[in-house]
C-alpha cells in the first residue's frame, strides 16, 4: 500500500504544481479552486493511506497483486471509446463495447488465476 500512497502524493504534488503554474494566466476563482482542491484531496488521501500502512505492520496475509494488467487497460480504453461514441454514432459505441468486453473477459481470467494461486484461508501453507 505504500506504493499507492506514493502515487497519490506524487499526483497531488504534480497537480498542485500545475495549479500554481496556472496562476500566471490569472484564472477565475473557480478555475483555480477546482484543481487546487483536487490536489489537496490527493495529498491528504496519500497521507492517510501511508499512515494506515504504517499502523498495519506485518499483520497482513499474503496477497498477490500484479504490477500491470493489460486487461484492465483494455477495459478502460473500451469504455472510453464507447463514451466517445456518444458524439460520433452507434458504430463507435459498439466498437468500444466490444473492446470493453474483451478487457472484462481478461480481468475475469486474471481474477480466476489469482484465486487459484493464493492459498485458502484455512489451508496450511
Amino acid at each position: 500500500m505504500r506504493r499507492a500512497a506514493i502515487v497519490l502524493i506524487g499526483w497531488g504534488v504534480w497537480l498542485g504544481a500545475l495549479t500554481t503554474l496556472q496562476a500566471v494566466f490569472e484564472p477565475k476563482l473557480i478555475q483555480f479552486s477546482i484543481p487546487a482542491i483536487a490536489s489537496t484531496a490527493c495529498v491528504i488521501a496519500g497521507i492517510v493511506v501511508w499512515s494506515l500502512d504504517t499502523h498495519r505492520g506485518s499483520q497482513e496475509r499474503t496477497r498477490l497483486i500484479t504490477d500491470s494488467s493489460l486487461a484492465t487497460v483494455t477495459l478502460i480504453v473500451g469504455l472510453a471509446v464507447a463514451l466517445l461514441g456518444a458524439g460520433f454514432g452507434l458504430w463507435l459505441i459498439l466498437i468500444g463495447a466490444g473492446i470493453a468486453a474483451l478487457g472484462f473477459g481478461g480481468v475475469v481470467r486474471e481474477q480466476r488465476a489469482r484465486t487459484r494461486t493464493l492459498p485458502r484461508e484455512g489451508s496450511p501453507r
